[in-house]
């Protein structure tokens, strides 16, 4: 009965968020209550309350808006009418009144510790340390690792997931760098990784991405809503065991095939509640606009270890100036005359901190010769190395050497903006203005989509490998203690990223995507669920602790004004930071609820 599991999901969900409020609340009225402040009023939410009932000197408020919640106290506000009474908040003395800010938090930080170690004895899902995609020139390629390894150990940490290693990475000593176990073939090696600084997100990566399973996590459309996955009858939790009968156990076997078939049908095998099924599908062609031009350098960004290259002496940061004698301009120039050689030794003059130097490449064979190209990794700048003939910049007239400058009226000054700014420019012509020597020039130009080089795509994602986490009482406050450590420290690299603004403020969102985040956890199942509001209450505790008036950190900042300079903050002064600070929070909330909206109707 599926209505039933869902409406089970839903009211875990308002349950488990409501008792996050509860609780932060319950911290400020108990602590209030125990120094002899009358407590006037107790709400879950904000707004006309639905539902009253006093009992004492309280009363308890059901309210309208469930983002939050408040704790009325005798003679808080700087509004209140002060009496001088001892039962007021006011008339506390400073440590007393800090005492009932803390306490919300604290209960928080005690909640969300009781929720990880109850989550982990129920058992939750999380994304192994198995390496998917590795991606070129990045320090993980370098260093040798390759798809299907796993990462056991960083830096002596163990029973790893890949939320554990984004995070280490994220924080390690750029300098001494991170150490690896890596298990591949049974076997296990050590290997030093240094982080890449990421530009793009602002943070250290080492350029690997999650291993992936063979069940279907997302369907999607492209193009017009052409969905062949969603039209088959594809569903998500479908599990691929079979493509055009032939049977497959990995995510690149299955994309090999379907990027093989652009517009004609295979088959595909998927198990559905343990049932296998047959199904047909037609992969669309998929296609990416471009302007027809390569500005590979001849400078190395990259050089795998343990390669042909390596072994012979070349090294990151080399410019190549020859092979075999013969002068190169680019990454284009490199890979033809290696391909071309036919001596089984290549002589590559590089230049290297001002000085040049001759390295002999020996090849054995033509897979000698393509296991060398695949070792290397070229810088790409803004200088055109090469042009595809037929394409929108030969047509205007760009020519190898000349050096972009400008895209639609916008100086560019990296490749990865350009091609960022013609993947999402939806093929609309755009203004080019690029300089051969001392030349300007200027077109339109009009990105083209490469027929040639289509591929096939049903649009589906892939869900990425999980395993199970579970342990008894001890284990579970041991990882619960350390998951508490990971997710304080993945939020100090969020803000980070928000106030240097490397991660958009598009990922802001609200009690929306809350929501939809603890239904998709419900879903997963009731340890994840409540491993997931681990993670709310703890990220409540630390944002409210922020010095922000309104909050609970903003209340103790004036309370350690009031300590130093001998008395409270004027009346005029709180007001208006309670006004300013509410603000605040309201902007937030009206943003992160309006990405909300524009994700749903992005789905």
């Amino acid at each position: 009965m599926p209505y039933v599991n869902v409406s089970t999901n839903i009211i875990l969900v308002i349950v488990g968020i409501g008792l996050l409020i509860f609780i932060h609340e319950l911290g400020h009225f108990l602590v209030a209550k125990k120094i002899g402040v009358r407590v006037l009023a107790f709400s879950l939410g904000f707004g006309p309350a639905l539902f009253k009932k006093k009992w004492g000197e309280t009363e308890y408020r059901l309210s309208l808006v469930p983002l939050g919640g408040y704790v009325k106290l005798a003679g808080e506000g700087p509004e209140d009418e002060k009496s001088g009474a001892s039962w007021e908040f006011s008339s506390k003395s400073a440590g007393q009144r800090a005492s009932v800010f803390v306490a919300g938090v604290a209960l928080n930080a005690v909640l969300a510790f009781i929720a990880f170690v109850v989550a982990f004895q129920i058992g939750v899902p999380f994304i192994t340390p198995d390496v998917g995609q590795v991606m070129p020139g990045w320090p993980a390629w370098e260093a040798g690792i390759q798809r299907g390894d796993k990462i056991v150990e960083i830096d002596g940490s163990k029973d790893l997931d890949f939320e554990d290693l984004f995070t280490i990475v994220a924080l390690s000593n750029p300098a001494t760098g991170v150490s690896l176990k890596v298990e591949r073939d049974k076997k296990t090696f050590d290997v030093t990784v240094i982080p890449k600084y990421d530009e793009e997100h602002g943070i250290q990566r080492i350029g690997i991405m999650p291993a992936t399973s063979l069940e279907i996590d997302k369907i999607f459309a492209f193009e017009n809503n052409d969905a062949p996955a969603r039209d088959a009858g594809i569903q998500v939790k479908d599990v691929v065991t079979a493509v055009n009968g032939k049977r497959i156990s990995a995510e690149d076997e299955f994309r090999e095939v379907e990027a093989m078939n652009p517009g004609k049908e295979i088959s595909l095998t998927v198990l559905r509640d343990n049932k296998e099924v047959e199904l047909k599908v037609t992969p669309s062609k998929v296609t990416r606009r471009m302007l027809g031009i390569s500005c590979a350098t001849a400078i190395l960004d990259g050089v795998k270890n343990n390669s042909i290259a390596s072994s012979a002496g070349l090294m990151k940061g080399d410019e190549v100036l020859e092979i075999n004698s013969i002068p190169v301009t680019g990454f284009t120039d490199i890979r033809k005359l290696v391909v071309e050689s036919k001596d089984e030794t290549c002589i590559v003059t590089v230049k290297r901190n001002n000085t040049v130097n001759l390295i002999e490449i020996p090849f054995k064979d033509e897979k000698a010769k393509e296991e060398f190209l695949g070792s290397l990794t070229p810088f790409y700048g803004l200088k055109v190395d090469s042009l595809v003939e037929g394409f929108p910049a030969e047509k205007i007239g760009l020519k190898p050497g000349d050096r972009i400058t400008s895209l639609d009226e916008k100086e560019i000054k990296e490749w990865n903006i350009l091609l960022q700014m013609v993947t999402t420019g939806q093929g609309k012509p755009m203004v080019i203005e690029w300089m051969r020597g001392n030349e300007r020039f200027v077109s339109t130009i009009e990105p083209q989509k490469d027929e040639k080089s289509a591929a096939g795509r049903i649009g589906v994602k892939f869900r990425e490998k999980t395993e199970v986490k579970q342990y008894g009482l001890s284990g579970s406050c041991i990882v619960g203690t350390k998951k508490a450590i990971i997710n304080v420290q993945r939020l100090y690299l969020t803000l980070k990223g928000f106030f240097s603004k490397r991660l958009s403020t598009k990922n802001v969102g609200g009690i929306i995507l809350i929501a939809q985040a603890s239904y998709e956890s419900a879903n997963v199942g009731f340890g994840k669920l409540v491993y997931f509001l681990g993670i709310l209450s703890l990220q409540l505790a630390l944002l409210n602790i922020l010095p922000i008036p309104v909050l609970d950190g903003g209340h103790l900042l004036f309370l350690a004004i009031e300590r130093i300079k001998g008395s409270p903050v004027s009346q005029r002064t709180l007001s208006i930071a309670q006004y300013i600070g509410f603000g605040l929070i309201i902007t937030l909330v009206i943003y992160a609820t309006r990405n909300d909206i524009m994700r749903l109707l992005t789905l």
